[in-house]
């Protein structure tokens, strides 16, 4: 039994929305995705996510009158362990999209083109910096969360399906690591939580054809203010800013720094002590222009053994 995941909605040290996996979401986590649970527990998790956005799903690169829709679907394992008295998580995250898309002013193709396949496979290693101690389940009920700083580093392999004559893809061609640090303090029945961290992007030698498009890392800070109504139920406000990005084509600066905001909110639930999921929506509220313009809906199950 897990008496305390009615409390945190299952999620631990980085167990996210899984939107790092496509740039359309800007990265973005969710509230409460770092908080402790004990050790030696395995987890399984199901999304699907609803996105309307003018941003290929390969890339962060928004296109002049691009208008996409993709469903994607994602699949996530995760197990946690202690090391050195702190606690740590290794997660393997793949993905599959379906995608429609279109231009204003046929700028590539006319009418409406569609494409389906795996995404690039993603890798996760965690690890708790303080106040998340490695406990046992058996620990874990009686133990009181605490102020706690996690740090995360990403890897994104270039593994999904990728066609250099295709204008959309599903893979990015290309490798992406993402640090990351998570903070986070509890307030009363209320959790406040600022997550930072960098896109670090390899080179796409295939770009477009024969093009090798470099990029610019993309920093992003996002916030998250949530309240628990009971055990098993907590709803969360969240904000992302995301600023950086630019792109040179064949050496050539494109001139296109990315900087938004989105704003969402998001509602955590607990079904049993193995069996939860959440619901979120996040929206782009302001954007420079030629910057990623992107809404999205998302629904999490997951079981937790």
């Amino acid at each position: 039994m897990l008496p305390r995941s009615w409390c945190t909605g299952t999620t631990l040290l980085g167990i996210s929305v899984a939107a790092s996996l496509c740039a359309v979401n800007a990265h973005a986590d969710n509230a409460r995705d770092w908080q402790n649970l004990p050790t030696d527990l395995n987890m399984i998790f199901g999304y699907y996510n609803l996105i309307d956005t003018n941003t290929p799903i390969d890339t962060s690169l928004p296109i002049d009158g691009l208008s996409l829709n993709a469903d994607l679907y994602i699949l996530r394992y995760a197990r946690s362990f202690g090391i050195d008295g702190r606690n740590s998580a290794i997660q393997v995250i793949q993905p599959y999209a379906d995608v429609s898309a279109s231009f204003d002013d046929a700028r590539f193709f006319d009418g409406t083109k569609h494409n389906g396949g795996m995404g690039d496979v993603q890798l996760v290693f965690v690890h708790n910096l303080f106040g998340g101690p490695a406990l046992t389940q058996e620990e874990f009920a009686t133990w009181q969360p605490e102020t706690f700083l996690t740090g995360a580093l990403w890897v994104t392999a270039p593994t999904g399906d990728y066609d250099k004559k295709r204008i959309i893809n599903i893979g990015a061609n290309r490798w992406v690591f993402k640090p990351e640090l998570a903070f986070g303090t509890p307030i009363g029945p209320t959790w406040l939580e600022v997550n930072t961290y960098v896109s670090l992007y390899g080179d796409n030698e295939d770009y477009l054809g024969d093009n090798k498009l470099e990029q610019k890392p993309l920093y992003a800070v996002e916030g998250h203010y949530s309240y628990s109504f009971n055990r098993a139920l907590w709803a969360s406000l969240d904000a992302t800013y995301n600023k950086g990005g630019e792109t040179r084509i064949n050496g050539v600066n494109q001139d296109n720094q990315q900087e938004n905001t989105l704003l969402g909110a998001s509602l955590g639930f607990m079904l049993s002590p193995q069996f939860g999921g959440l619901i979120a929506y996040s929206d782009t509220v302001s954007e420079r222009t030629g910057s990623p313009d992107v809404n999205t809906w998302t629904l999490r199950l997951q079981y937790v053994w």
